[in-house]
């Protein structure tokens, strides 16, 4: 076997391994820190390990308190045997979603592949009831997807809640023809509850959709074989009946800090605009015009917008949050623009086929998690748009090839060559954005510091009666528990969590041992002698550090890009 022969007999497996690298490689330092929520799931993890109970003492809990909130523990579970082989790290940490994320890649080719046996699809002129190449380039797409690189390299839970539903998706396909696989979807569904919070609202419109659409051929299996359908009705009702608990409870995450409905303009806004029009807010104009009705809808259309925009796409991700992609950076690749248009061409000629409906509803709905909370755009929250997605600008790819198969040798090399060009260039400036620059630029909004902090204290910790850290929601004292290896046993004794300022948001936990989080009043702090006392720059300014005084220096902890991160000073 030749060498081309051979590597399109193994493209599969070739689509894995680069998968693999591009999620591998460097885990455990790009991104350049744990954020505070990654470094909470890996130590609830070693504690279970130690203990068989989270942090705060409670054994084996489905659902794990955290700052205060509220998070379904599957993926602190799926981290457990990762830690007790490689300890507790940042690569441990992260190893389960990155696994996932190359499973995806592979769960995706087998959905594809399903789906062509079941419909017929038309490129061009013609009809084809087998697509091998889209098989390949769906996966393939995934593979390099910067979107869904990202959210494979971090500890987000998420990401392994959208390879649960691409497994649920692959068995609901597949039970359409044997009813057994019904039960395998159902669990697969139900464990994205376990998984994620946002899970309730993303895995119910997959779910639906898929009803929908194959409504006949289930309701068919139903009729020839109740037993799987009946059985796995109950496994999912049992598998979620935690979470259900959990809504009952008020362990719902911050649901009411999030939800867009918990931001209503302010009275003396809507006074200011009904006075420009000599209006009162019982009159019909301002049912019309100016209600709080009218401004929600607004409001969440125009956020349903924004995550199809070129900017969040294509040219600068999420502008809101810059942990949620790469600098100067969209979810998309540039050159997927191309794809896609010819994408949604392609879908729009087989939209009567049961597939193409699929894709098209789960891309309209997939952003309503993130429509309906506070921000503009999240990346998190619409992460399920991934998916259709990339099987649209797969499809673009076939579509835009199959269109120049027959036309002039010159024709076909120019596309040729100029889609190769942009793609190529596009995915090179990914690459560069994401493991160039990334680390350096966003190393701030990643907590980057935390761990050299917690390395520079722990030494001198039995030096000091008091040290003060401080206080901040990056959750110092997590950083400590992580990266100190903390004995669990000995922090369930103490494990306390004060509310936070903010109602309804997380709380803090304000010492450990001699370490005091607290806020830092550097004029007061100052004058305590004897003690140790961290903070940023703004609150023991670099000026103060070059002045002198009855203070030293012991480190200054900077970022990837050269400012300060923190400073550590002993009160003399």
């Amino acid at each position: 076997m030749n060498f081309k022969k051979y590597i399109i007999h193994n493209l599969l497996f070739i689509i894995l391994i680069i998968a693999a690298v591009l999620r591998l490689w460097k885990l455990d330092s790009i991104p350049p820190s744990l954020t505070s929520d990654e470094a909470a799931l890996g130590y609830n993890a070693y504690s279970i390990l130690k203990t068989g109970k989270d942090e705060y003492g409670k054994l084996l809990p489905v659902i794990f308190k955290s700052f205060g909130d509220y998070k379904p523990g599957l993926y602190v579970y799926l981290t457990v045997p990762f830690v007790a082989v490689f300890g507790l790290n940042e690569f441990s940490t992260r190893l389960p979603s990155s696994l996932a994320g190359v499973i995806a890649v592979w769960l995706l080719y087998k959905i594809v592949i399903d789906f062509k046996k079941r419909e017929k699809l038309e490129v061009g002129n013609r009809k084809a009831s087998t697509i091998t190449s889209l098989e390949i380039l769906a996966p393939a797409m995934l593979a390099i997807s910067p979107w869904h690189i990202h959210f494979s390299r971090g500890a987000w839970e998420v990401n392994v809640a959208l390879t649960l539903t691409l497994a649920a998706i692959w068995c609901f396909i597949k039970a359409l023809r044997n009813s057994k696989y019904l039960i395998y979807s159902a669990v697969c569904f139900t464990l994205t509850l376990l998984t994620y919070q946002g899970a309730k609202l993303s895995s119910a419109i997959v779910l639906a959709l898929l009803l929908l659409i194959y409504w006949k051929k289930f309701w068919s299996a139903f009729r020839a074989h109740a037993g799987p359908v009946l059985v796995s009705g109950v496994l999912g009702i049992l598998i979620s009946l935690p979470i259900f608990l959990s809504l009952i409870n008020g362990q719902t995450g911050r649901l009411n800090v999030f939800s867009v409905f918990s931001y209503p303009r302010k009275d003396s806004d809507i006074v200011q605009i009904l006075s420009q029009g000599n209006e009162t807010n019982n009159s019909l104009s301002y049912y019309l015009f100016h209600s709080e009705t009218l401004n929600f809808k607004r409001g969440i259309l125009g956020r349903w917008f924004n995550h199809f925009s070129g900017r969040f796409l294509f040219f600068e991700g999420d502008w809101q949050n810059p942990r949620h992609s790469a600098p100067n950076q969209g979810m998309m690749l540039m050159s997927d623009f191309i794809f896609l248009t010819f994408g949604l061409l392609f879908i729009a000629k087989n939209i009567r086929t049961g597939w193409a409906k699929f894709m098209v509803l789960w891309l309209l709905l997939a952003p309503l998690p993130s429509v309906l909370s506070r921000d503009a755009v999240h990346a998190v929250r619409a992460y399920n748009m991934v998916i259709p997605l990339t099987i649209v600008t797969s499809c673009g790819i076939y579509y835009l090839f199959s269109l120049v198969k027959h036309k002039s040798a010159i024709s076909k090399v120019v596309v040729t060559k100029l889609t190769v060009l942009m793609f190529v260039a596009s995915f090179i400036y990914f690459l560069d954005a994401y493991f160039v620059h990334l680390p350096k630029h966003d190393s701030e909004a990643w907590d980057y510091g935390y761990k050299e902090l917690v390395k520079t204290i722990t030494p001198l910790q039995n030096h000091y009666d008091d040290i003060k850290v401080q206080q901040s929601f990056s959750q110092p004292y997590i950083y400590f528990l992580f990266y100190q290896k903390y004995d669990p046993a000995k922090y369930q004794k103490t494990a306390k969590l004060t509310a936070s300022e903010y109602a309804g948001d997380v709380g803090y936990v304000e010492k450990l041992d001699n370490i005091y989080f607290a806020p830092i009043d550097w004029p007061q702090n100052k004058q305590e002698h004897g003690i140790l006392v961290a903070a940023d720059e703004i609150r023991i300014p670099d000026f103060e550090i070059a002045a002198g005084g009855a203070f030293g220096l012991i480190k200054s902890i900077k970022y990837l890009d050269g400012n300060t991160a923190f400073n550590v000073v002993e009160i003399k």
